[in-house]
């Protein structure tokens, strides 16, 4: 007898799902000439068709067996279901599972087995498609046991179709009087049910629909969003779209789309959760529709309120209760996906945000207000724990990665809330107050929502004198250039110094760009201050390089205006020639986000430059959406690694690793690689092994004037570049 046999890890929902595939009855005529094929291609006596149950194997299809059914104990292909792979055996007398089995032993004398299992549609292991020989076989190439694999399926499609007939009959017979499409899915999106309505709906047949995933009916762009979107319906056990209806995009197969309204059903099946719809085409319905009425108040987009539609709505909650609740709601990373993916992939996530938004809200008027803007109002709602509720709920429909054709895209949301008449007592006032709150969620790092105080007030007006200031900051030249030591981490060789932007506040002294970044870099004077960055950052080298000091190279940071403006050739080339430098004398340092928001054309001046010896590096490379592919179009000397993950190379792991492959990519690209935030010989000895040669941190020195630099040159220890001329 052979040896106790291991049962599958599914294996009661296996032997549950079992009668749905009327094992009373085996359906031999079904499969007889399969099996007669097969056996005659692979030249053997015997081939099976089977079906595990919990005690016996059951032969739906066979050729050299004169039975119809065996012990589970002694079956061959209680083995193959234990796994998806195929089960190969070339002599069964050498293997200790089946040497003593009596289909060995016996008169069968089976000496050779090769079997691929059956998989349901839901992934259930029934069974198994085997051919066996009475004498060994060494020689059952990698092509036979693809051919092997390939009757499997076509055997376990047959078994799927005959499961689905009796439920498709039922079906029918009460769908057929509505008129409306039905398609029912299992667990894995594969298509159960299609009834004559759909057929007429979409252009196909049930048996071309029955069987295949549904993504038949919909368009490409949210194929993947919707096998995502499926697997958190298999994970939840309350679909957030369950008895709901939503406005979708379906497809024809003619490949034309049209709107369609559905109406989702959930339910748990034999298999797992399976789901149903019933689907309107509302193409006449739309066009009934009063269309510049529509398009007034209404985002051709999303199908959600627009910044019209919703003020009517603002202005009808004051009118009619003068209360309620704002929620203004921008998205958080939106921009930078939608930059590095293009405006279709942009406008795909945000349908599919604004589906996952709908599916959370029980009530209230949702809207797309802007670009990547969204506002939620709850009207007669003062209950702060009901509208923080509504806010969280807002959030944890972003907890998911969206997917956008292959990509898994995370994107958060912030949101500022506002009440009335606690807070405002007409429309402007509330909506000016929920974004002052946005904006301090926001500040605090986002994926969060903050309600109105009225310090927020007073913050919003400190924030605009701090813009003026910045104006008069120029145009009295408080602004100042410090510079940062980078260096040779093999032999500590200065190579370069990093011009860093400080600001010489007449009261509150040298601030730091933490301070007045985020607000420089979108203020109208960040184009003059680049320039001067710029043109100061060359004066002060060509000076150090008059006292006889060369430090190799100075890095310049560049401002995103200045790409946009069109003259960055000529400024630099400006800027080289008025200090007579060299153009590998020069640096300048770009961030991801501005690498992946410009196209070609805007690139043709960094190419030029780049072409002339200008270098380019790439600021904290690893932090945003810059891809490989990014590195390959954008001309480019040097990757910069970010602090973040230099901080802890030395005891983490996966900081190390990231570390790692970055230097290999940028080896592989033939760019130099530098590690910012280096504070300890763990960092340095860490960044040297794994292959980054060039650093820069608090270890060899903090930004500091020029006066201060030409005094650390002169530190014991440190080497200077030779000048090469």
């Amino acid at each position: 007898m052979s040896n106790p046999i291991r049962k599958p890890a599914d294996e009661e929902r296996r032997v549950l799902s079992l009668p749905s595939y009327d094992l009373g009855s085996p359906a031999t005529d079904a499969f007889d000439r399969i099996v007669d094929l097969a056996a005659d291609l692979f030249d053997v006596p015997f081939c099976l068709v089977t079906l595990m149950d919990d005690e016996q194997q059951w032969l739906y299809g066979q050729r050299g067996f004169g039975v119809s059914q065996t012990p589970r104990d002694i079956a061959f292909c209680a083995h193959t279901i234990l796994s998806n792979q195929p089960l190969i055996v070339p002599d069964a007398t050498l293997d200790e599972r089946f040497q003593c089995n009596p289909l060995v032993t016996g008169p069968e004398q089976i000496r050779f087995y090769a079997g691929a299992p059956l998989v349901s549609y839901d992934g259930v292991r029934l069974g198994a498609f085997c051919v066996l020989d009475r004498r060994p076989r060494f020689d059952f190439t990698a092509t036979k046991i693809d051919r092997l694999i390939s009757f499997a399926g076509i055997v376990s499609e047959r078994l799927e179709k005959h499961r689905t007939s009796r439920t498709g009959r039922i079906l029918n017979s009460l769908s057929e009087a509505t008129g409306v499409a039905l398609v029912t899915c299992d667990a894995v999106g594969l298509i159960t049910y299609w009834n004559a309505a759909a057929s007429m709906l979409f252009g196909y047949e049930a048996s071309d629909a029955i069987g295949r995933p549904l993504e038949l009916i919909m368009p490409a762009r949210f194929q993947a969003a919707h096998a995502a979107g499926l697997a958190r319906m298999s994970r939840s056990a309350k679909p957030r779209l369950n008895g709901k209806r939503v406005e979708v995009i379906a497809r024809h197969r003619d490949g034309s789309e049209f709107p369609a309204e559905l109406a989702l059903s959930v339910w748990e099946g034999p298999g797992g959760i399976e789901f149903g719809g019933q689907i309107h085409d509302i193409t006449k319905r739309r066009e009934r529709e009063n269309r510049l009425q529509h398009l007034a108040l209404h985002d051709d987009l999303t199908g959600l309120l627009n910044r019209g539609g919703f003020r009517q709505g603002l202005e009808q909650c004051f009118e009619d209760q003068n209360s309620g609740a704002l929620l203004a709601i921008d998205l958080d990373g939106f921009k930078l996906v939608n930059d590095a993916f293009g405006h279709d992939a942009g406008d795909a996530l945000l349908q599919m945000i604004a589906v996952r938004m709908t599916a959370v809200i029980d009530d209230g008027l949702l809207a797309r207000v802007g670009g990547d803007e969204f506002a939620l109002l709850l009207p007669g709602c003062t209950d702060l724990f009901r509208i923080v509720a509504a806010a969280q709920a807002l959030l944890d429909a972003f907890a998911d990665d969206f997917t956008i054709g292959d990509h898994e895209v995370s994107v958060g949301a912030s949101i500022g809330i506002a009440i009335a008449p606690l807070h405002a007592g007409e429309v402007d006032e509330l909506m000016v107050r929920a974004d002052l709150a946005l904006f301090r969620a926001k500040k605090r790092g986002g994926r969060a929502y903050c309600l109105f105080d009225t310090a927020m007030a007073s913050e919003q007006t400190a924030r605009r004198a701090f813009k003026d200031e910045m104006r008069r900051a120029y145009e009295l030249g408080q602004w100042r250039l410090h510079y940062q030591p980078q260096v040779n981490l093999r032999d500590g060789r200065l190579i370069g110094v990093e011009a860093l932007l400080r600001w010489q506040h007449p009261t509150r002294g040298l601030l730091p760009p933490a301070t007045f970044m985020p607000i420089l870099e979108t203020h109208l004077v960040a184009y003059e201050i680049g320039c001067w960055v710029l043109n100061e950052a060359c004066r002060q080298f060509a000076a150090w390089r008059e006292l006889g000091l060369d430090v190799g190279r100075v890095g310049v940071n560049l401002f995103g205006s200045q790409f946009r403006a069109g003259t960055l050739e000529a400024m630099v080339s400006n800027a080289l020639m008025t200090h007579a430098l060299r153009p590998q004398d020069l640096e300048l340092e770009i961030t991801e986000t501005i690498a992946i928001r410009h196209d070609d054309d805007a690139l043709r001046p960094m190419r030029s430059l780049f072409d002339a010896g200008v270098g380019i590096a790439l600021d904290d490379f690893g932090t945003g959406f810059a891809s490989l592919s990014t590195l390959q179009r954008f001309p480019l000397t040097r990757l910069k690694i970010d602090r973040s993950f230099v901080m802890n190379i030395a005891t983490d792991a996966q900081s190390a690793v990231i570390v790692e492959n970055v230097a290999a990519i940028g080896k592989g690209l033939g760019l130099s690689v530098i590690a910012e935030g280096i504070e300890s010989m763990d960092q340095e000895r860490t960044l040297l092994a794994i292959g980054c040669g060039e650093g820069q941190g608090y270890m060899y020195g903090k930004p500091m004037d020029a006066n201060a630099i030409m005094r650390w040159t002169r530190l014991p220890g440190l080497q200077l570049v030779p000048d090469v001329g």
